[in-house]
């Protein structure tokens, strides 16, 4: 893929719409052009264990936005483009449960899952984290589970990825990997998914 947005989400505990902190890199022609990172008012109490993975407090995020004000702010930079995360089955449900609980309506973007691709395309290892496929790759990570950092690094790896197996297009991703990219629009989700049909009844799913 040569144009995409990896994107990476911290949480305040378990409910998956308690974003505390969001990453975004994006990438243009396989190369890093721009990033946002942001502190996120939960609007949720804070568990010790998240916070002892991630060590935002809840003073760090008194005054940020909440997930309602940050994603009216950059919906339209995602609007019609790829989205990329490590582990999707966690980030896209993220920002499908968050746009749930403020009733806000998704711009259109496709979902792709890096996890997903390495384990398709790269043979031979016993993990496929981010730390794993990061240092397959000798990607430097400054600091995991800071979520711009994570973003980051997701980012490289798509780009890695995209470089040794020619993955220029989502045609191309489909051929090689058979994997279906997923998709979020108004009144629709649906993660990334090795295609067969039984799969893709689990993984459709509405607003």
């Amino acid at each position: 893929m040569n144009n995409f947005i990896a994107i990476d989400f911290e949480t305040a505990n378990r409910n998956r719409y308690s974003v505390c902190s969001v990453g975004m890199v994006f990438v243009e022609e396989n190369k890093i052009v721009d990033s946002i990172y942001s502190l996120i008012d939960p609007e949720e109490p804070f568990d010790r264990m998240n916070i002892s993975v991630h060590g935002i407090q809840p003073s760090d995020v008194e005054g940020a936005p909440t997930f309602h004000t940050f994603y009216q702010s950059i919906q339209h930079r995602i609007e019609n483009q790829v989205i990329v995360a490590h582990n999707l089955a966690f980030d896209g449900y993220v920002l499908r449960d968050s746009l749930n609980r403020y009733n806000l309506l998704p711009v259109p973007s496709k979902l792709l899952c890096s996890y997903q691709l390495s384990r398709r395309l790269i043979g031979g290892k016993s993990s496929y984290s981010l730390k794993s496929v990061c240092d397959h790759y000798g990607i430097d990570i400054l600091d995991h589970h800071y979520a711009l950092s994570d973003a980051q690094a997701c980012a490289e790896i798509m780009i890695q990825l995209s470089n040794e197996f020619e993955l220029y297009d989502l045609d191309a991703v489909f051929s090689k990997t058979n994997i279906k990219t997923g998709e979020i629009a108004p009144g629709y989700y649906r993660s990334s998914l090795v295609s067969s049909s039984k799969k893709r009844k689990r993984d459709v799913s509405s607003f």
